[in-house]
């Protein structure tokens, strides 16, 4: 077997007879269990009750490595092993050496042996680690297989390769993305929802646009970007949506105030956007979705524009002002920074 170690492949490139070790990063369900579908086909269906071997999240290292260090009856045919569930999130799993006082601790000696043995048998044995911890000498030699949003060439090939036999043009399939926020599990049940309802062999932006709801996250995200252009007849078409839809102006308030502090921090941080998304425990996807909208306004105006909102929420906390009025002022106010 032909290992490629120490690197990294994004899941819709992935190729498990490339690799021996491998291991999973990023929490895109449909990714991650694409991943596992492949690797699980390097083992033919007849000897999968012998060679294919599931270890359940709390396995160690000893397990793993009694696990590659078995033998097979079919030992002439492919083994694999598959550490973990799949609906884990690699994101929030510890997948390196644990640390005490800032220093990573080292591994007991049984752990090293443990990690050798599978080391020893990879030639023989392909391993894939979906969550659980892997000493960090030893992940340094093991191949990443990163199961986060792709870019939008990748994506984009995903969306029609799920739509076929329908065809799905350019605009559509840019709105199925931006609405889905690029999560590949919701685009792949949305196309499902599409090919039912939609007429003759195309989904059309249309379809899309009336049959794909769109988050709030990105509702909230597309509204801060009318107030950034001065849209007016957007940006009151979209307060629209949400105060027909039933939404407090208080909770309007809340994602206002939190989606213009995320703008805010996105401009004026050093932090790389990994860095920036794990601080702010979210995606490094809406990191760059936030620093490229930051950029429509500036440090200073973002900054005016968060005083506002905090000083409107204050005056109606405190009965100064309606809800309504404080929101709806405040709003006025932002259109004219």
């Amino acid at each position: 077997m032909a290992a490629q170690t120490g690197s990294r492949v994004h899941a819709s490139e992935f190729s498990p007879e490339n690799v021996s070790l491998c291991y999973i990063e990023g929490d895109d369900a449909y990714w991650r269990r694409l991943v596992v579908d492949k690797f699980i086909d390097t083992v033919p269906c007849e000897y999968r009750d012998f060679n294919l071997k599931r270890l359940p999240s709390g396995w160690t290292s000893w397990d793993l490595s009694e696990a590659v260090s078995a033998i097979s009856p079919f030992f002439d045919q492919p083994v694999a092993v598959i550490c973990g569930s799949v609906s884990s999130d690699g994101r929030k799993k510890d997948q390196g050496t644990p640390k005490k006082g800032g220093k990573e601790e080292s591994s007991s000696k049984a752990d090293i042996e443990n990690w050798n043995a599978v080391a020893s048998n990879a030639e023989n044995v392909r391993v894939l680690i979906l969550d659980g911890r892997i000493p960090a000498a030893v992940k340094k030699s093991m191949t990443a297989v990163d199961c986060s949003r792709p870019d939008p060439g990748t994506l984009r090939k995903l969306i029609e390769k799920l739509a076929s036999p329908y065809r799905i043009d350019f605009r559509a399939s840019n709105a199925l993305a931006e609405r889905t926020d690029g999560n590949a599990e919701r685009i792949a049940n949305e196309i499902k929802k599409l090919k039912c309802f939609c007429e003759g062999d195309t989904i059309s932006f249309d379809d899309v646009t009336a049959l794909v709801a769109d988050t709030m996250e990105r509702s909230v995200f597309e509204l801060t970007n009318a107030l950034a252009d001065k849209d007016k007849v957007r940006a009151k078409a979209l307060l629209d949506v949400f105060v027909s839809g039933g939404v407090a102006y208080a909770v309007l308030f809340r994602l206002l105030i939190s989606q213009y502090r995320r703008l805010f921090y996105a401009a004026v941080s050093p932090l790389g956007d990994k860095e920036l998304a794990e601080t702010m425990g979210v995606k490094e996807y809406a990191v760059v979705k936030n620093r490229q909208a930051a950029k429509k306004y500036g440090k200073q105006t973002l900054k005016k524009v968060l005083d506002l909102l905090e000083r409107a929420e204050y005056d109606y906390r405190s009965g100064v002002d309606s809800d309504e009025t404080a929101f709806n002022s405040a709003f006025a106010d932002i259109l004219t920074i």
